[in-house]
């Protein structure tokens, strides 16, 4: 049976929430087409659009306040219209809610799935009504099963059965937890119990047989039950033993925040006075939030590997890249440990620009070799300060712009800068979005400005592209 092809297309507000879903879909198998360069509110690329529109079985438009205010919105869903009716209901139009919104009339009648505040049941919602595929919460249950399964034969020093339940956990989700770094730790103790015995212990007297089998019986148990000690022990991020952080001191004073040439979130640009303040240089790494973690204060992140490496946290040799999958509560928990806090998003906007209204932390015009955002085609997180000095904030403080996400302490409000005060300001008191800044690996130029502004992610969510730094 051939795989049914999806079709994402979205405003570039929503660029970031796209991504995470076209990798999510093809992770599940699935192929499909992602518009590379976006779609900018108000543009659209005919030829583009409707060569998608022909190759798919699936589209799906994603919705947002954003994306409702844009031209393509209609001339792409009467197109995609037009194409079922007269394609015998290819391709299949699935509406899909990024932020909360009203999908156009013309589809209130058509399923959509609305994925604000319940990303991962929506994710699987439309793997297994649309596409047919078994969305892995689904798998949970079983995937816990085995693993659990997988834990007490290596701790029992059942190593091929440990082998053979972690190697179907990661078949099943080559993600889950820790499966991939335990599948290899079994895998090692199996190599070594099998270990076959030295020929000369063959010719020994039969009398010394019960002898050395009973020391070999106690050397081989020993060294089994103290590479799994180890493997306990060593599943745990390692940790410097301190807690600090270098930090790049802001003075007091003004500065203009937002942008008039930005999305309609970040205007007006309005003047803000900020108390001065100190904001770690770079990203929280692995090895500092291993500390927290440590220390019994803060949770693991919800996944130990990266966008595309099976083994992140906790691996020395990422000890110096940002911490990712961790939530605005983990953030903020982390820095309450440190001794400071989260940043505002003034405050993070002050120390990426500067006083003079930059566009990115190191001028107006754009450098895909000064950042790690989606024209540097990395893929993933760099180490933090990987970029030259000049790619650095007026301030000194680097990766500003690509790299993760950075976590601030407002609620997102996509109208806050109508009446946000002058003095210090900290946000609206409630919401139901917090602020992320910055920008990521996956993000391209537009979203990595100094002024760029998201509101899509709930507080308790976690990703692979975002991460956070503090203040004090």
């Amino acid at each position: 049976m051939p795989t049914t092809r999806f079709f994402i297309t979205h405003s570039w507000k929503d660029i970031d929430f796209a991504r995470k879903l076209c990798s999510d879909l093809k992770a599940n198998g699935l192929e499909g087409f992602l518009d590379a360069h976006s779609i900018n509110p108000g543009d659209s690329i005919p030829s583009r659009i409707e060569r998608g529109l022909k190759e798919c079985d699936v589209y799906i438009p994603i919705f947002s306040p954003d994306a409702l205010k844009s031209d393509w919105c209609d001339w792409e869903i009467d197109m995609a219209i037009v194409m079922n009716r007269t394609r015998k209901g290819r391709p299949r139009i699935i509406p899909v809610i990024a932020k909360s919104c009203d999908v156009p009339d013309r589809l209130m009648h058509i399923l959509n799935i609305n994925f604000v505040s319940r990303y991962d049941e929506a994710l699987d919602e439309l793997l297994t009504k649309v596409f047919g595929v078994l969305g892995k919460s689904s798998q949970v249950p079983q995937i816990e099963q085995l693993y659990q399964q997988a834990l007490h034969a290596l701790l029992l020093g059942q190593d091929e059965e440990a082998v053979m339940a972690f190697r179907r956990v990661v078949t099943i989700d080559q993600n889950y937890r820790d499966a991939p770094l335990r599948l290899k730790e079994a895998e090692r103790l199996l190599a070594r119990s099998r270990v076959p015995i030295p020929a000369q212990a063959q010719s020994f007297p039969r009398s010394l047989v019960p002898v050395v089998a009973m020391a070999l019986f106690i050397m081989v148990a020993s060294i089994l039950v103290g590479a799994v000690v180890n493997s306990v022990v060593n599943s745990q991020p390692t940790a410097t033993p301190t807690r600090d952080m270098p930090m790049v001191f802001i003075p007091e004073g003004e500065f203009t925040m937002g942008s008039n040439t930005g999305d309609d979130d970040e205007k007006p640009p309005h003047p803000v006075f900020l108390d001065a303040f100190w904001i770690d240089k770079f990203e929280v790494t692995n090895t500092q939030y291993a500390m927290c973690l440590n220390a019994g204060v803060c949770k693991p992140p919800s996944s130990n590997n990266s966008n595309t490496r099976n083994g992140y946290f906790g691996i020395p040799q990422f000890n110096n890249y940002p911490v990712v999958y961790v939530s605005w509560e983990d953030a903020n928990r982390y820095c309450g440990w440190a001794g400071k806090r989260l940043p505002t998003e003034a405050e993070w906007e002050k120390a990426a620009r500067g006083t003079d209204s930059r566009v990115y932390p190191w001028g107006n015009t754009f450098d895909k070799n000064l950042l790690n955002s989606y024209e540097s085609g990395k893929g993933d997180t760099t180490a933090v300060g990987s970029y030259p000095p000049n790619s650095a904030s007026p301030y000194g403080a680097m990766d500003m712009a690509g790299n993760v996400w950075e976590w601030v302490a407002d609620w997102y409000g996509d109208n806050y800068y109508t009446t946000s005060p002058r003095n210090n300001p900290k946000g609206l008191l409630s919401g139901q979005y917090r602020v992320l800044r910055g920008g990521a690996w996956g993000s391209g130029y537009y979203m990595v400005r100094t002024s760029a502004r998201s509101g899509y992610l709930a507080p308790v969510n976690r990703n692979n592209n975002v991460g956070f730094r503090c203040v004090k």
